[in-house]
């Protein structure tokens, strides 16, 4: 941990050492057969909150430096919603400029710092959500926003640096993870990718953002499904999602909430925040149940549940089977991946041949669960609104 740590990782970024800015260990490194290249790469994972950014040396393989920032469209509004409101009502090119601009200026900051030339970068690799890759590229935002949220654009074949950040010093191609859905993006695909090392057959991946997104994998075929989740965990106190859980855990072992969610003393949590929490985490715990009965699955049948991002880094899985966000048969299968993001976008920058096959075969093999119009839904909801 640095001198002066701020105790938040995603906002700093400048712990080399944290799990959450870690992509690959010396092992992964030396398996993964990298398709070795003269030059840098850079990856990018833009996520709606914060970006993280990492400097490579495709010859070696190996992460060089890392930098992270404050996402500047979050003065346009917190969240996915707020920002595609925000594009529709006339801020797309201002959104633009403000995150591309940032995006180089830290490109610059990292090659600076690494004593590399600019002009010897020859690839980079984008990884974000589908609302922020929108942005990046100007592309209008209407369709993200009403039924039945289908994106209205598709992925260039190729993009230039130039192209999208406006800079000629750079000059080289950009590789843009595509997204499945409105609501689960490249960030997912990326994420994906980077799990495949760990060649699992049958696995849940659940990224607990603000949009819960989550994946059933089942040896090469994918159901996928997402859900508002994130507001309800975050911004109750300092320390986020993962210190509610652990605060709301602590508050039912120790009988101050039953597991209907009656509140009997207010000093932690407001009895509406609980009934808030109450309904994210049964709307993810629904998703998950969905997805396994889509598939035909049962817990045993599971390999392993892939946590990724910030929140799950942060958090006790103990407290999460608590609360009954995660099931407790899978309680000792679910373990937090870190940056899994960052780690997909650094895997095509080392990779390229083989995650661009990866790539496509997940892409044709993937169905999309709508779970409000999903049969089981409501009925599921209304259960796992109980706690425990």
């Amino acid at each position: 941990m640095s001198t002066g740590c701020a105790l938040n990782c995603l906002v700093c970024g400048k712990c080399a050492s944290l799990p959450i800015l870690e992509v690959f260990s010396d092992a992964d490194i030396a398996t993964q057969a990298n398709e070795r290249r003269e030059g840098y790469g850079i990856s990018v994972d833009l996520g709606t909150t914060t970006a993280v950014l990492a400097l490579v040396d495709l010859n070696s393989g190996t992460v060089i430096t890392r930098q992270s920032f404050i996402n500047p469209q979050r003065i346009f509004g917190p969240d996915v919603i707020s920002r595609i409101d925000a594009a529709n009502k006339g801020s797309l090119n201002e959104m633009r400029g403000l995150i591309s601009q940032t995006i180089n200026h830290a490109v610059n900051e990292l090659t600076a710092a690494a004593g590399a030339s600019p002009e010897k970068i020859i690839d980079v690799v984008i990884a974000g959500n589908t609302t922020m890759i929108y942005l990046l590229l100007g592309l209008p935002c209407e369709s993200l926003g009403v039924l039945p949220f289908i994106p209205a654009h598709n992925l260039s074949n190729k993009y230039l640096y130039n192209d999208i950040f406006g800079i000629t010093s750079i000059n080289c191609e950009v590789k843009i993870f595509p997204w499945f859905s409105a609501f689960v993006g490249g960030d997912v695909m990326a994420g994906l990718v980077f799990v495949s090392l760990m060649e699992k057959q049958r696995f849940i991946f659940l990224d607990l953002g603000t949009n819960g997104e989550m994946v059933l994998y089942d040896d090469g075929k994918l159901i996928i499904t997402s859900t508002a989740a994130g507001p309800a965990f975050e911004g109750i106190e300092q320390g986020g999602a993962s210190s509610t859980i652990s605060k709301l855990a602590k508050l039912l072992r120790n009988g101050v909430i039953d597991d209907t969610g009656f509140l009997s003393n207010e000093l932690v949590f407001t009895q509406k925040q609980v009934r808030n929490l109450q309904l994210a985490k049964s709307a993810i715990r629904s998703g998950l149940e969905i997805l396994l009965l889509e598939g035909g699955l049962a817990y045993d049948d599971v390999d392993a549940v892939y946590l990724p991002g910030g929140i799950a880094q942060a958090m006790n899985v103990a407290d999460a089977v608590k609360i009954g966000l995660i099931p407790y048969q899978l309680e000792n299968k679910a373990f937090s991946i870190g940056n899994s993001s960052l780690g997909g976008a650094v895997r095509f920058l080392t990779t390229p041949t083989r995650t661009a096959k990866t790539i496509n075969s997940l892409y044709k093999n993937f169905t999309e669960i709508n779970l409000a119009a999903h049969r089981n839904f409501n009925d599921m909801f209304m259960e796992y609104m109980f706690f425990g």
